[in-house]
């Protein structure tokens, strides 16, 4: 939410400036200010409605209610690539192609901390 209100902010500056110019002479260039404030106006509120739907929307939901967190992908191909996606406490490495998805490996929490250290070290 405050990203919404850093987005909103410089709009609300943009129409508090435009009104006082349109209400001194109401000359084209104080149209024209106003009208480009309004689009900008406009496609802020586009980008707002878009992020806020992303974060807020059924999709969202149904991921935080079943558990289901996508920690990484990495590309091994033009149209496939390793997946990790955490269900509950497992970790599942997938492999995803255009047209299947395959299991390679589920780990349990504890076991996924212990590869990591061992591929660190």
């Amino acid at each position: 939410m405050k990203r919404l209100g850093v987005l909103l902010t410089p709009l609300t500056v943009l129409l508090a400036a435009a009104g006082p110019s349109l209400a001194a002479d109401g000359s084209p260039d104080g149209m024209g200010f106003r009208t480009f404030a309004v689009l900008v106006g406009v496609i802020v509120g586009l980008f707002a409605l878009a992020w806020a739907a992303k974060k807020y929307g059924p999709y969202a939901r149904v991921r935080k209610t079943i558990g289901l967190n996508i920690l990484g992908q990495v590309p091994v191909g033009p149209r496939a690539h390793l997946t990790m996606v955490r269900v509950g406490k497992s970790i599942l490495l997938l492999g995803v192609t255009q047209n299947t998805v395959s299991l390679i490996k589920d780990l349990e929490q504890g076991d996924f901390e212990k590869v990591i250290s061992e591929v660190d070290a």
